[in-house]
């Protein structure tokens, strides 16, 4: 639950971000020396082999005052100066020794050159300084990144692109071998999903069944094919050629495993409870990459116009904020389309079938994140693999139940005969909740972000913790709604069902 000092850090952290960014008060104050310090710095090893590392640095200095002189450090960011922290305090009358370790990241800069100043407050405000530069080597850590990236095409892609393939043919032939029976005879064959007959039939299933065409789902492979030509060239302009096409083609396949997986799981689910096709599930994943496609357009038009109003702490509350509302509704329009079919019918097939469309989107969207917001050399190798394999189960189990919210409500609604014709209504609460859930997920995010720059915690806590109830609260209405399936099926067999038989007494 959260405490009142974490509701504050969350509101300071929005005011923060709406406000334009400022220098270290304290630093430019400090940066402002007028008399010099008798101070030799010694810098020790700056061959990088990991991000962050630590530098031991040695300090000589003498106290040129007669009191104790605290002294800081100081770093110069740009044409602005911040200060570190406060590293000791001189004696006078004699040369005082000093050691500490500053702490440097890598920048994607294989010479990084770094300037700082060592500054001391005397007992009447006066101000003495002086200036060293740290010149940090990070060939040998880029070295090794690549080095490791390059094993990893020669490994982890063939047997993980082996595995995904694999399962892809299992469904396929699956899919094949065992089809669905239909409303009608030869309703789910290979030539009914090329020309699928739509005579005489409502116009809502003529939507849904061109959502599950091969043309459709090719469209909206080609629309993920340009976006990641536009990630390939963004990463290619920072890190060239050859990394950016190991980077795209490692965050690929790791934001794909995963969400595949999802959308098998759900498939073979509903097929052993209900025979559905796999046309749906396919049909479904297609339309949440193109949602995500249609959704980082959107959003790329929303930063760019807030960003020529000048309006930058504001972008990012609209990102925010503006993000959930355009990608649930992009979602959830996938959702009610296909909700016209009519094999689209009850809460289990609902709840799925929008499970499965969120994954789809999670992909896309980890796919970008992982190649053209992050990378191996500045979060370090071990970092780079954690967010993805975080990011791929929790971030997709997340993007599934907030597009389940609505497609239950319909499936749930569908499957009621007095309300299954204000099936269609069900779309508006569904989307209203899948929005509130998106909005708290990513306000859960910020809180995270900002307890753990605090330091009031050493890892992520509210973001996992609410990932946690929601995939709990998933898999309790999955039990149920497999539970109804079940007395669906003893109902229209002609068995009683056990609260039938208690009835009776």
């Amino acid at each position: 639950m959260l405490r009142g000092g974490h509701i504050i850090v969350i509101l300071a952290a929005i005011v923060l971000l709406a406000q334009p960014a400022h220098a270290d008060a304290l630093g430019e104050e400090l940066a402002g020396f007028s008399l010099g310090l008798k101070a030799t710095a010694t810098v020790g090893n700056t061959v990088m082999v990991k991000s962050p590392q630590a530098i031991l640095v040695k300090i000589s200095a003498e106290n040129p005052s007669e009191d104790h002189m605290p002294i800081y450090l100081l770093r110069q960011r740009g044409e602005d100066w911040e200060m570190v922290r406060l590293i000791g305090s001189l004696t006078p009358g004699k040369q005082n020794q000093i050691e500490l370790e500053v702490q440097s990241s890598y920048a994607g800069q294989p010479l990084k050159k770094t300037r700082y100043a060592i500054v001391g407050r005397a007992g009447d405000g006066q101000l003495y300084g002086a200036y060293f530069e740290l010149t940090e080597n990070w060939q040998q850590y880029e070295k090794g990144i690549d080095d490791t990236l390059s094993s990893a095409i020669l490994t982890f892609v063939p047997v993980v692109g082996a595995i995904l393939v694999l399962l892809l043919l299992v469904m396929a032939r699956t899919a094949y071998s065992s089809k669905s029976k239909g409303a009608y005879s030869g309703e789910y064959t290979v030539k009914s999903l090329i020309f699928p007959a739509v005579g005489g039939r409502p116009f809502a299933e003529k939507i849904a069944d061109m959502m599950m065409h091969p043309i459709a789902l090719a469209f909206e492979l080609l629309c993920v094919a340009v976006l990641s030509l536009g990630i390939f060239e963004a990463v290619m302009q920072q890190s060239g050629i050859a990394q950016a096409a190991k980077l795209v083609l490692l965050s690929g396949l790791g934001a794909l495993s995963i969400p595949l997986v999802y959308f098998a799981a759900s498939w073979f689910l509903v097929r052993r409870e209900e025979g559905k096709p796999l046309r749906f599930f396919a049909g479904m994943f297609g339309w949440g990459m193109f949602s995500a496609f249609l959704a980082l357009l959107v959003s790329s038009w929303a930063v760019s116009e807030f960003g020529n109003f000048g309006i930058a702490g504001y972008a990012i509350i609209a990102t925010m904020l503006i993000s959930p509302i355009v990608e649930e509704v992009l979602k959830g329009l996938g959702v009610l389309g296909m909700s016209g079919h009519h094999d689209y019918n009850d809460t289990l097939t609902g709840l799925l079938l929008g499970f499965t469309c969120g994954a789809g989107f999670a992909f896309v969207e980890n796919w970008f994140y992982f190649a053209a917001k992050t990378n191996p050399f500045e979060l370090g190798l071990s970092g780079w693999v954690t967010l993805i394999i975080y990011r791929s189960f929790f971030n997709t189990m997340a993007h599934g139940c907030f597009t389940a919210a609505v497609s239950t409500t319909i499936g749930y609604m569908k499957s009621a005969e007095n309300l299954r014709r204000f099936s269609r209504l069900a779309f508006i609460p569904g989307i209203f909740l899948a929005i509130m859930l998106h909005v708290i997920f990513n306000l859960s995010a910020l809180a995270d972000s900002f307890v753990v720059a605090s330091k009031e915690a050493l890892f992520f806590v509210f973001n996992p913790t609410l990932i946690i109830l929601l995939a709990a609260l998933f898999f309790l209405v999955l039990v149920l709604a497999i539970i109804d399936e079940k007395k669906r099926k003893m109902k229209k067999a002609g068995i009683e069902t056990f609260e039938e038989i208690a009835a009776k007494g």
